[in-house]
């Protein structure tokens, strides 16, 4: 046996669901997509890094929205070099939430890190105009 045969074996014994049950999942991530309410923001789109071993690995640049040239950058690998401290009694949801408050502070202050170059960069270069916003989800 291959483990594709173990595995398509495993998926057999599954419960399948129906196909009214596959609609109303569709259905209730549709309607949950048309509730969320879209964010503005300055920062742009980033240029996603190239994978390791390349020398730019885990560089994210995001690029003057005018197409000047410049782009900050921002080093992924560096992100968040603090030690992560768990309790040896945490339980997964304990440890799911330690992680999601930590991503979430780290998001805040990367987030802070790239509006204010950016900001910094359109009072420098294009004096007067204000960055642009774009929409997100």
């Amino acid at each position: 046996m291959t483990a594709d045969t173990d595995f398509d074996e495993l998926l057999a014994k599954l419960p399948q669901p129906s196909t009214r049950e596959v609609f109303a999942e569709i259905e209730a991530a549709r309607r949950a997509a048309e509730a969320r309410t879209p964010h503005r923001t300055i920062i742009p789109e980033p240029v996603l890094p190239p994978l390791w071993p390349h020398p730019d690995s885990g560089i994210v640049r995001f690029p003057c929205a005018l197409g000047c040239g410049w782009a900050h950058e921002e080093d992924t690998y560096r992100m968040d070099e603090d030690p992560i401290s768990l309790p040896l009694s945490a339980g997964s949801q304990e440890i799911g939430r330690i992680f999601v408050e930590r991503a979430e502070r780290r998001g805040v202050v990367v987030r802070g890190r790239v509006e204010a170059a950016i900001r910094a960069h359109f009072a420098e270069a294009h004096d007067g105009q204000e960055p642009p916003e774009r929409e997100v989800w």
